[in-house]
């Protein structure tokens, strides 16, 4: 595959890590955000990575404080990393400059993210990116990456895209982040969706770590039920992971570290929050899945995000 021009949306650390791992690896790679202290520092910086299978800087091509700075870079795909939150402005300012033939890569966390894309530019435009990742920014152009449990995995939705996204797989995996194409892109991004749900709500409400909610007895409890639950909604919808995939999960969720998922984070930040789990509870409402552990843990969250940005105003 020749060398790609690849406009990068979001420099916190999905965006970050990809953006490092391909500029590295020889693309042409710019990077967007609105925080101008993170943009400064990458400009005289590059990006530094360190932590699980990184510990290397690089230097990206250009930067840019506004998603408009790619209007005149002609870039061939847009990586979309920012939160779901900010997915429609985000998407209108991009259609301002979009030319026919760049495609839209999501590399968000949640449900149905590509279909927002998708409606505003085309299903033929738009591919969806399960992120198997994840990172702490430490201080403005580094990155502290906590783990990564390879594969990513990347879908198209027409089968016009399968041949580019199995090149950007490629790509990627190349740049040393493996990835890998898969025809059933929306039965990985709700299964990532069930796993986040089990256990982020359980850490922002309790402020407890990934580890310590999964090894205490009451919020072990939490954890489990709110995952029967989204997995019943998920065989509702469609998605049938097997009948030992509740007891694997529990096993996945169990080796979680000592650190807290972005909901946490952002909650003691005064910051929005990504209710990257919602559409879960929403489309249980649609199939009469009943999930009370998940939403009223989610009204919880609701309420201290509210609480806390009272206090932060």
């Amino acid at each position: 595959m020749t060398k790609q021009k690849i406009g990068i949306i979001g420099a916190g650390p999905v965006g970050s890590i990809m953006a490092a791992h391909l500029a590295r690896s020889g693309e042409e790679v710019y990077l967007i955000d609105i925080r101008e202290d993170i943009i400064s520092a990458v400009e005289q910086k590059g990006i530094t990575l360190s932590g699980t299978g990184a510990n290397f800087s690089a230097r990206v091509k250009g930067t840019g404080c506004f998603a408009a700075s790619l209007d005149r870079l002609h870039v061939d795909h847009i990586f979309i990393a920012v939160k779901s939150n900010y997915m429609e402005t985000l998407l209108e300012e991009i259609k301002l400059f979009y030319r026919i033939g760049q495609k839209l890569l999501i590399l968000q966390n949640g449900i149905d993210n590509e279909d927002q894309a998708a409606g505003k530019f085309g299903a033929e435009n738009v591919m969806r990116f399960i992120v198997n990742y994840a990172g702490m920014t430490m201080e403005p152009g580094y990155v502290r990456v906590s783990f990564f449990n390879p594969p990513n995995y990347i879908g198209a939705f027409t089968p016009k895209n399968e041949r580019k996204a199995k090149d950007l797989a490629e790509l990627i995996t190349n740049a040393g982040l493996k990835t890998d194409y898969v025809p059933d892109i929306k039965k990985h991004e709700w299964k990532k969706t069930i796993l986040n749900a089990a256990l982020m709500p359980v850490c922002a409400t309790t402020g407890l770590t990934m580890k310590q909610a999964m090894g205490l007895e009451d919020t072990r409890y939490l954890c489990e039920q709110i995952l029967a639950e989204s997995i019943r909604v998920a065989q509702e919808v469609g998605f049938d992971y097997g009948e030992d995939f509740f007891e694997t999960a529990l096993s996945y969720l169990s080796k979680a570290g000592h650190h807290k998922p972005s909901t946490s984070l952002d909650l003691e930040a005064g910051n929005p929050i990504e209710y990257i789990f919602q559409p879960i509870i929403d489309y249980g409402k649609k199939k009469r899945v009943p999930t009370p552990y998940l939403e009223s843990l989610t009204k919880v969250m609701r309420c201290l995000e509210h609480k806390k940005r009272e206090v932060k105003l």
